[in-house]
């Protein structure tokens, strides 16, 4: 099976998170990715510790400094 790998560039934006339905501050893409089968998922990188949202922006921060990319790999590589 052939190795298929996609890789976006995603712009990234800190939500407070609604305490109302059990969500903390999150980071998630402003724009749709351009990976084939998620141009209409909205992606988010949720956390368990229950960061505040200084903690959250500066992870953000550092992500985008960093030169976060995404990636998403389909089929097996043989690494």
């Amino acid at each position: 099976m052939s190795v298929s790998v996609h890789r976006d560039f995603p712009h990234l934006k800190v939500c407070e998170g609604s305490p109302e339905l059990g969500t903390t501050p999150y980071i998630a893409f402003e724009e749709y990715l351009t990976i084939p089968g998620l141009e209409d998922a909205d992606i988010r990188l949720e956390f368990a510790n229950n960061p505040s949202l200084d903690e959250v922006e500066d992870l953000t921060r550092r992500l985008k400094k960093a030169g976060l990319v995404f990636v998403i790999q389909r089929g097996r590589s043989h690494i």
